[in-house]
């Protein structure tokens, strides 16, 4: 069932975050009205604002019941994005920390849900969720096979929970359900979190601050499948629009590169030329990692992915110039 959009009032929790903010513009300009969800702990004030009144913000920690059972009032539709997941440095000594945070954050928009029974959700999960030793491309396997990806494992978890909780309240409640599992995502509206920071801004804040030489993480022969936070945005909309609710679906393809190549195309856009180094000391997750998409192209026949790896990263070396370079003239 299609659900139409225009006029529609909409939630997105985290929604001044990367792929948040992309979705607030998609959602924007399907003609829904759009409210934002955030805390800022995350997301940016500068991703929404363009928008002005257009949108409405309701800004809280939704680790607190009382705001989240406020924050979705009124909401048709909700887009549940809000999470804490930082590069994979940033989980050593963390698990729990991260997990309970999560948890908690679930727990009071279900418990929202549940009260307000908003006619669609959509919850976004992770790759996280699949076991390092599974396949290499990925189809949307049975949630508790196995353990999540070990390093983020109490991120995986905390997806897995989600997941099967948001499961059991809808079919308790009647709203209709759709779960996504996003690879690897990425774009230029990051939060820099200094060495916490992904995989992808790590790398070309190092190259353009003109590191020599270049340490990456890992052997550089672990391939990943990257996606751009537009695409993904727009692939949740569609999503919740067509009203897919026959189980998760991967957001990612088959298609992979290797960090070594990555570095060399980030190097190569920034004009750069660095001696790379590669510490295998350093965690660097599962070897190969990618999504099948069999069950994505079969919701949505008619997708392209519209930002490719180059363009992608010619807007993340703007981003670089953006948030480190113009600021300090």
């Amino acid at each position: 069932m299609t659900i139409p959009l225009s006029r529609s009032t909409a939630a997105v929790t985290g929604g001044a975050g990367l792929i948040g903010s992309f979705l607030v513009d998609e959602l924007v300009r399907a003609g829904a009205r759009v409210i934002v969800i955030d805390d800022f702990s995350k997301g940016l004030r500068q991703n929404i604002a363009h928008h002005g009144e257009s949108i409405e913000l309701r800004e809280g920690d939704l680790e607190k019941s009382d705001f989240a059972m406020a924050a979705l009032a009124g909401c048709e539709m909700v887009f549940h994005l809000a999470s804490r997941a930082y590069g994979v440095g940033y989980a050593k000594g963390r698990q729990t920390e991260i997990l309970q945070h999560n948890e908690r954050i679930t727990d009071n928009l279900l418990a929202a849900v549940a009260a307000h029974r908003p006619k669609h959700l959509l919850v976004t999960s992770s790759s996280c969720v699949y076991d390092d030793h599974g396949p290499d491309t990925i189809p949307e396997l049975r949630l508790f096979d196995g353990e999540p990806e070990r390093a983020n494992w109490g991120y995986g978890w905390a997806k897995r929970f989600l997941e099967q909780k948001a499961l059991i309240y809808a079919g308790e409640t009647g709203v209709a359900l759709t779960i996504v599992r996003p690879f690897n995502i990425y774009g230029e509206r990051y939060k820099w979190v200094g060495e916490f920071s992904q995989a992808i801004p790590m790398l070309v804040k190092k190259i353009l601050d003109g590191d020599d030489p270049v340490t990456v993480w890992g052997s550089g022969r672990q391939r990943r499948n990257y996606i751009h936070a537009t695409d993904c945005a727009r692939i949740m909309l569609r999503l919740a629009e067509t009203g897919h609710t026959d189980g998760p679906v991967n957001i990612g393809t088959e298609d992979t590169v290797s960090l070594r190549e990555l570095v060399q195309m980030i190097c190569g856009i920034a004009g750069k030329t660095p001696h790379l180094e590669f510490d295998s000391s350093k965690p660097e997750g599962r070897f190969i990692k990618s999504a099948d998409a069999t069950k994505l192209r079969a919701a949505l026949p008619d997708l392209r992915f519209r930002v490719d790896l180059s363009e992608g990263l010619r807007r993340m070396v703007g981003w670089y110039h953006k948030t480190f370079v113009d600021q300090t003239r």
